[in-house]
């Protein structure tokens, strides 16, 4: 078995790489031991997942939702401090855990401070070369995922010269390129999705491929709420835009007969 970044013989390689970063919430998009060898999953988990992880769009929202890491730890918040308005750090892994400066201690002593605030606004990010490299990395993964599920040869895959840009920009970015992507918010982070039976459910992440008319295919990945769209040919989202503008701005993930993937129904749309 070959990696399918690098192409040299995995066949010892001991490490799953998940296709979502685990500290995203991903338990099941997982592509098998020797799918990526143990060097580039080692480089993806500490040059590019960690430092997308530790960006306040992503903290915080895991903050809030609770998602926890790979090592079950959820990362740390900040709250605001009524009347001091000082922004302390809480962390919720032992109980509630907050740190405090001296006057806003001094007040919570006195029972004049009895709640906090949590910050829900935090600017997703939308031109950062880490984020891209991710979004590369998953829409490649993915695809080498969808090969497998039809039963296609991964060699050739895998010797498939056309994935090369794509393969070099994720793995290791020779160029210092910075592929651009689409990053906007199409629903609620709070949004409800529906099975049939009617009960409702929490959506942490969504993805899938949107071919275009312009034999471009480009990787739909949505987070609590967040969308995110990268091509994968390279650093150009003029087709994805063209197509946006051809269906009402809807996402690619919500197009007719896409089925979105899922046996859901967001509240968006049942109240449509």
């Amino acid at each position: 078995m070959n990696c399918i970044f690098c192409k040299k013989d995995s066949t010892n390689s001991k490490s799953v790489e998940h296709i979502i970063p685990e500290s995203f919430g991903n338990k099941k998009h997982i592509l098998k031991k020797g799918m990526v060898c143990d060097s580039c999953n080692k480089y993806f988990s500490t040059k590019i997942e960690k430092e997308v992880s530790e960006l306040d769009f992503f903290t915080n929202i895991r903050f809030r939702n609770f998602i926890p890491s790979k090592k079950n730890r959820i990362p740390k918040g900040k709250a605001i401090l009524p009347k001091t308005k000082y922004l302390a750090e809480v962390d919720l892994n032992k109980g509630i855990q907050v740190t405090l400066d001296s006057e806003s201690f001094n007040l919570v002593e006195k029972g004049e401070i009895t709640s906090l605030t949590v910050p829900y606004k935090y600017d997703y990010p939308k031109d950062n070369i880490s984020v891209s490299r991710l979004l590369a990395k998953m829409a490649f993964e993915m695809l080498a995922l969808r090969v497998i599920k039809t039963n296609k040869d991964l060699i050739d895959f895998v010797n498939e010269p056309q994935f090369d840009k794509i393969r070099n920009y994720v793995r290791s970015n020779p160029k210092n390129e910075n592929w651009v992507y689409s990053s906007r918010k199409i629903y609620s982070e709070n949004e409800k999705f529906y099975l049939k039976d009617g009960k409702s459910v929490d959506m942490i992440f969504e993805c899938d491929f949107l071919p275009t008319n312009r034999q471009e295919l480009y990787f739909v990945f949505v987070y609590k709420g967040i969308e995110f769209v990268i091509n994968m040919a390279g650093s150009s989202i003029d087709g994805y835009l063209e197509w946006l503008k051809l269906h009402n701005d809807i996402s690619p993930l919500y197009r007719e007969g896409s089925n979105f993937g899922y046996d859901l129904t967001p509240e968006f749309l049942k109240n449509n």
